[in-house]
């Protein structure tokens, strides 16, 4: 079956399939389904953008995603379209009869218009290419719009008479926001931080305003003005957001003024949106103090949920099938299989269903691969102090190092000769090793976040999924499959259909079949193939392969044999045999049980916090059975028969919870990253979006007492939309998939689901369903509608937005009333990931200078951005940081459960979390109260005993130096960790990488060289420059 035609038949199945809209009564659309229990009124909106009717008798408003009208003197407000519409950028037709907007109805940004009165509701655009920020022109003729259909953003209009489209603009920048001057003649337009303007009938751009950080252009009435809005400082630094007019400052820096066009109503005085309000200035009066236009408005939530079902089990020991097999890799004659499960490598002989252990150390082992011969296994290791490729020989047992990199390599491929490997290193490179020496040539740049290699059978060209952007403007992409030639470099990009994206980009394909026919990867969840020329160029329409889950493939030597996982089993598929549906499930047994300690521990605490009271006991015995605790009492010297732990001149208090990470993402760290979480106190992880089985398989690992480290909680792949930027989303495009998803979910036991950015609203209301039916909690980047759904919370405090800025924070940081009372009123969840914060690390360089933590279990490259913010000085403030804290506190007020998050490892592991508690602090958050964010509330969220120590709930404790309620930086004064009863001590942790372990190229290494020139060619986004800015803006406001 092709992949078009298996979409039409989903098509036909599933009703939540989308289809394209027809004019329709906007009134059917605004009564639509109407979720939620609790009704809401908004009188403020963050980052709210509104429009004038022509006759200044309307004002159209985006609050919420949701397309509004109201009197132009302000007053209730009615709503026009419905909370799957997703809606942006309204604007007036010049007769006052129609409301351009664009709307994210059907997966991708599409013009759409509606009448005043909510008839006529039509859809403009269509097709893979976003359409956005819609503008009418005067003579009412045309709609300029912005869209990225050319390979990056660029100015078009849309002919309403014809449907035809023509290009406007098309600068060496990022063009977008059209706003045509009074009398058609020039468009107005935002272009990489500038505002230029052209010929309405395409010209040489005029600059109007240098910038930087300029957007939102708009005319004055007689045409003479540009008013624009424009960003001062960094990404985690915002210092201003102004209103600018002939280039100067219109507005007060204290101002908070919004991404978003203004309107003009003469050529001195102008409507805009700054501060949740709609304000009135009059440019150049003597008076500085804007007026206000009241409105309000109301929504509904859900603020009665589903009690969460699904629990994890600490308690049983009884055996249980190991699921987290982490990249398995078939033999060249297909008979056996290496993969890494609890901790270690094993080996499986087919027929032969208990599987060998091969390693037996506490290393971190990742991604075994074969030699061709099938002798060896090649695999990444930081038994030496950081990942390098190892060889491991299966005759022997021996295993020794091969590389000495500089970096942390992985990925490693055996070309089909044995001659060469491939392998990625952690700074972007695709790099070529001798097998013999271990001597590394750099080969290629990659771009953000690129998949394992596969070799054409000739040697001459690599396969391999990577990101291929839209626009430099919008980082959401295709994954796509990418050849390179590796005599010259050159690099290509191909994907099976236009605008069809790939599967997750780590192992998942595309794989050269080795008669060199075929690419084998994944599409929609399942596997596929296309046929291909020598040079990897796609030679026809994709063919389906089968019709169960796949991830993790491997092929055989002769290519008749292809190995995958399909929801936690090891499935065979004979490529030379008859089409079945579902693969061969390998017989396999591998068990893991829970690991408990035996007998009675008793922690005598000097100082006590159980997570609750708002005040330490002092001289306490903690009573541990086990794994939980079993009594709380005023010391006792004299307990026959038990295993003290004396903590009597330390605090103990409850372990912390990192509510948001992404682990596997940060697997550099490899088992440095256990241990650096364990002795920063922070004793249980939640993981938002990770390669699903590598969470599974940390996750057993340490339930298991296989690996020491903090519990984890996680999930799989992100769900995504059509497009996607990391290597661990599920880019999903029909409701079939996300069923395909829920089956996966359930299979691989997730502990909550993620939804991403681009994931349109109706899937994401079938999301939330679907995590009610599993019984786990769901969050994504957004809060509205999500929370109408019944979503139970959401992450960051502005973070990415498929809009280009948030709906939940302004880039000052500031969430307005909307957002405190829709998140209220739901009694939601809210993870911070507070940003900006390594300043903070100048108040005391001791602590990283001197810590023996960050001294001994950071690599160099982490540590070293450390240690200049450190010595960078004492920090000071930043607007944005205590704005958000503000807002935190706003929303605790309302009823808001705030949940303390890093989002490692964008940030340093375990540090970061303890530097989102101390701004908390800083700016005006109780020691008590920023300390619960990340225990007992976190606890409460994850639905587990958790959080707090009291009688019953799992030994999961930390003992400190100091009062930490007192002064919040004792709460990284780590001295010993509990987990499930078993204590460590720091030097425990510290232990197993002692001073002057390897964590950088020693004298003498062989080092890396470039062995071709590179040719990236128009492939902008391999640039350096790129992959960082678009790595370091990850879940940061952008408008």
């Amino acid at each position: 079956m092709s992949l078009t035609a298996a979409v039409a038949a989903a098509a036909a199945m599933d009703p939540w399939v989308l289809q394209p809209q027809a004019a329709t009564s906007a009134a059917a659309m605004a009564e639509q389904q109407e979720w939620g229990d609790t009704p809401v009124e908004l009188t403020q909106g963050t980052n709210l953008a509104i429009a004038l009717s022509p006759d200044r008798r309307q004002i159209a408003m985006d609050l919420q995603g949701i397309l509004w009208t109201m009197p132009a003197e302000g007053g209730s407000a009615r709503r026009l379209t419905g909370y799957l519409h997703d809606m942006a950028r309204p604007h007036w037709s010049p007769d006052g009869g129609r409301i351009v907007f664009q709307s994210y109805r059907d997966g991708n940004f599409h013009l759409w218009a509606i009448a005043p009165d909510g008839s006529g509701l039509t859809q403009l655009t269509r097709g893979e290419f976003d359409c956005r920020e819609p503008a009418w022109s005067p003579d009412g003729r045309e709609i300029a719009f912005a869209s990225d259909r050319g390979g990056h953003y660029a100015l078009y209009a849309y002919a309403l008479a014809t449907g035809q489209v023509r290009r406007i603009a098309d600068t060496e920048g990022e063009d977008g926001e059209p706003a045509w001057s009074p009398d058609g003649s020039r468009v107005a337009f935002s272009s990489s931080g500038r505002i230029l303007s052209v010929p309405a009938d395409v010209g040489a751009p005029r600059v109007e305003f240098a910038g930087p950080g300029a957007s939102a252009p708009a005319w004055s009435a007689d045409g003479r003005r540009i008013s624009c809005r424009q960003v001062i400082g960094t990404p985690r630094d915002v210092t201003a957001c102004r209103l600018i007019v002939d280039g100067q400052p219109a507005s007060d820096d204290a101002e908070d003024v919004f991404p978003v066009p203004a309107v003009w109503l003469s050529a001195d005085e102008l409507l805009y949106t700054a501060d949740g309000e709609i304000r009135r200035r009059r440019i150049g009066a003597a008076s500085t103090v804007p007026g206000r236009i009241p409105f309000s408005a109301t929504v509904r939530v859900t603020a009665h949920r589903p009690p969460l079902r699904r629990r994890r089990d600490f308690d049983s020991r009884a055996p249980r099938p190991v699921k987290g097999i982490a990249f398995p890799s078939l033999s060249p004659e297909g008979g056996r299989v290496a993969f890494g499960a609890l901790g270690q490598l094993w080996l499986l002989t087919l027929g032969q269903p208990e599987p060998r252990q091969l390693t037996h150390d506490r290393a971190a082992k990742i991604g075994p691969c074969w030699s061709p011969d099938g002798q060896r296994l090649l695999y990444a290791c930081d038994r030496s102090g950081m990942l390098q490729l190892w060889v491991h020989e299966l005759r022997t047992g021996d295993a020794r190092q091969l590389t000495d990199s500089d970096r942390p390599l992985k990925q490693a491929a055996w070309s089909p000769d044995g001659s060469r490997i491939v392998c990625a290193s952690e700074d972007g490179w695709l790099c070529l090793v001798d097998p013999a020496s271990g001597a590394i040539r750099k080969v290629a740049r990659q771009t953000a976040w690129s998949g394992r290699s596969s070799w054409s059978p000739d040697g001459e060209y690599l396969s391999l999924a990577g990101v291929r952007p839209y626009s430099a403007r919008y980082r959401e992409a295709v994954n796509a499959i990418l050849t390179v030639h590796l005599a010259s470099g050159r690099m290509r990009y191909q994907v099976p259909l236009p605008g069809v994206s790939l599967d997750v980009r780590n192992v998942n394909g595309p794989l050269w079949s080795p008669d060199g026919k075929h690419f084998i990867y994944t599409l929609g969840g399942t596997l596929w193939r296309s046929p291909i020329g020598a040079d990897g160029s796609l030679q026809g329409a994709p063919e389906a392969l089968g019709e169960d889950t796949a991830d993790a493939l491997s092929l055989s030597a002769d290519g008749r044999r292809l190995l995958y996982l399909s929801n936690g089993r090891l499935r065979l598929r004979e490529l030379d045999g008859p089409a079945l549906p579902q693969g061969q499930d390998i017989p396999f047994h591998l068990r893991w049980s829970v690991a408990r300690p035996a007998g009675t521990t008793v922690v005598h605490a000097g100082r006590f916090w159980d997570g609750v009271a708002d005040t330490l006991r002092e001289d306490v015995d903690i009573v541990i059975r086990s794994h939980r605790i079993a009594a709380i009492e005023p010391h006792r010297a004299h307990r026959p028969g038990v295993r003290w732990v004396d903590a009597s001149s330390q605090t103990v208090m409850p372990g912390l919870i990192d509510m948001h990470t992404h682990r596997e993402m940060g697997n550099q760290l490899a088992s440095r990253d256990p241990a650096i979480f364990l002795a920063y106190g922070i004793t249980s992880t939640r993981g938002l979006a990770d390669n699903a089985y590598l969470a599974l398989e940390n996750k057993e690992s340490v339930d298991a007492g296989w690996r020491v480290g903090p519990r984890h909680f996680g999930t799989g792949e992100a769900l995504d939309g059509s497009r996607v930027f990391y290597d661990g989303m599920h880019p999903i495009r029909h409701a079939s998939q996300l069923l395909r998803e829920f089956e996966r979910a359930r299979a691989l036991d997730y502990d909550l689901l993620k939804t991403y950015v681009r994931l349109p609203a109706d899937l994401q209301e079938r999301a939330v369903r679907m995590a009610e039916r599993l019984g786990i909690p769901i969050t994504s980047h957004y809060l509205f509608p999500a929370v109408a759904f019944g979503a139970p919370g959401h992450e960051h405090m502005g973070g990415t937005s498929r809009f280009g800025y948030s709906r939940t924070g302004s880039m000052l940081g500031v969430g307005y009333q909307d957002v405190v009372a829709i998140a209220g009123a739901s009694r939601s969840f809210r993870t911070p990931t507070i940003f900006g914060l390594e300043g903070l690390l100048g108040d005391h360089p001791e602590e990283v200078l001197e810590d023996v933590r960050v001294q001994r279990l950071f690599p160099d490259a982490e540590r070293a951005p450390l240690e200049r913010a450190a010595r960078g000085g004492p920090s000071r403030p930043v607007r944005m940081v205590a704005n958000q804290v503000a807002t935190l506190r706003a929303q605790q007020a309302a009823g808001v459960t705030v949940v303390c998050g890093s989002d490692y490892p964008i940030v340093a592991a375990g540090l970061s979390l303890h530097l989102n508690l101390r701004a908390m602090v800083r700016h005006g958050m109780p020691a008590v109260d920023a300390l619960r964010t990340a225990t007992a509330n976190a606890g409460r969220v994850l639905g587990h005993d958790l959080g707090t120590l009291l009688v019953g709930q799992l030994a999961d404790l930390v003992c400190v130096e100091g009062d930490p309620l007192a002064d919040i930086g004792c709460a990284a004064k780590v001295r010993r960790v509990m987990v499930g009863g078993v204590d460590h001590s720091l030097e425990d942790l510290l232990a197993p990488f002692p001073a002057g372990l390897k964590t950088a190229a020693v004298a003498g290494a062989v080092p890396a060289v470039a062995a071709v020139p590179l040719a990236v060619g128009e492939a902008w986004w391999h640039s350096p420059h790129w992959v960082a800015e678009a790595r370091a803006l990850c879940c940061l406001a952008t408008g």
